[in-house]
């Protein structure tokens, strides 16, 4: 992985969703999206069952883009591209 790649994916915040329930999830993810600028990444983390199976659905039919998922442990760890949305 070259520098330019890792820096893409270096998120400018963190946000942990894992205690969240549907359909407060996605609105959190939501609102921190709305504080990044079109192209900055944004790392969730995300427990299992509906949270990873959802969470990454809805991220992509709204237009931004998962760049990589990651598990540590129990929860999930997202990198997301804000859309131009």
């Amino acid at each position: 992985m070259n520098s330019k790649t890792r820096s893409t994916l270096r998120p400018r915040r963190r946000v942990n969703l894992t205690g969240s329930r549907c359909p407060m999830t996605m609105v959190r993810a939501k609102v921190a999206l709305d504080a990044l600028a079109a192209g900055e990444t944004i790392e969730l983390v995300l427990a299992e069952g509906e949270q990873i199976q959802d969470v990454p659905r809805s991220l992509k039919q709204e237009g931004h883009r998962v760049l990589r998922v990651n598990r540590k442990g129990a929860n999930y760890h997202l990198i997301v591209r804000k859309g131009l949305t």
